[in-house]
């Protein structure tokens, strides 16, 4: 389900098109209006005429290519999001290389970057988020932190992992899946108190997915309840889904099995 930021962006894409060939719109009406007053207008103005007529032409011609190129990245770096989000990470690359074809923005830079990260091209990855970072000013996206976090963290690298996390939670749409991976990282610590915590404002919840069944089970065990625990690990371990998370019910599951 599309989230506010992702409604927020469409909005912001919406006006920008708009603006674009709307003045797209007003310099061609412009350029065929001046052609056609050039062949009215008496000799002596017919010079000067014909040069405001060209430049109204090179303008709307200007604009339409860079509107038409923009919209295009636009197309494919769209596409290339809803890719890398599911994990189709090779189509996310080549639509991100293709929108880049069109035209260059750090956004698109930094998700190509995502990409080869993730392909386990690492030098080639940081390269180019640094590269957008740079575009920027030095500033990276929450996108780019959010993903880049959890690459360090599926690698073991939570020191690494937990900074990149921390800033992309400022945006609402990471504040709950960087919430679980905190308390992941505290349990991971021996300290499912402070897990608790994290979770506490989340305890109510319905159990809906693998990363926060692992937590509450967890925390379900820490606190003695092994049936509820073991519920949750039956019901939500990953068959054939990643290994980072299989490896962790099955450890989780051998915990609760051993303790008497």
């Amino acid at each position: 389900m599309p989230s506010i930021g992702d409604y927020v962006d469409l909005i912001k894409v919406g006006l920008g098109e708009t603006g674009k060939y709307f003045a797209l719109l007003v310099f061609s009406v412009l350029a065929i209006r001046l052609w056609r007053r050039w062949r009215l207008v008496p000799a002596p103005l017919k010079p000067k005429s014909l040069m405001l007529a060209c430049a109204a032409t090179v303008i709307a011609a200007a604009i339409g290519i860079v509107s038409v190129r923009q919209s295009l990245g636009l197309l494919y770096s769209y596409y290339g999001t809803q890719a890398l989000r599911e994990e189709r990470l090779a189509p996310a690359l080549s639509l991100f290389q293709t929108s880049m074809g069109y035209w260059k923005n750090a956004d698109t830079l930094g998700k190509e970057g995502l990409c080869l990260l993730w392909l386990e091209k690492t030098g080639d990855g940081i390269r180019l988020l640094d590269e957008a970072k740079s575009l920027r000013g030095g500033k990276s996206s929450p996108f780019e932190d959010f993903y880049e976090g959890l690459y360090f963290f599926y690698h073991g690298q939570s020191d690494t992992a937990a900074p990149l996390l921390e800033a992309a939670s400022g945006e609402q749409l990471f504040r709950w899946p960087v919430t679980k991976l905190f308390a992941v990282i505290q349990l991971d610590r021996n300290q499912p108190h402070e897990a608790a915590l994290l979770m506490a404002p989340f305890v109510q919840a319905e159990v809906t997915e693998t990363d926060q069944a692992y937590v509450m089970a967890s925390l379900k065990f820490a606190d003695g309840k092994k049936s509820e625990a073991l519920a949750l690990v039956d019901k939500f371990s990953p068959g054939d889904g990643s290994p980072f998370w299989k490896s962790r019910f099955e450890k989780l599951r051998e915990q609760i099995q051993k303790q008497p």
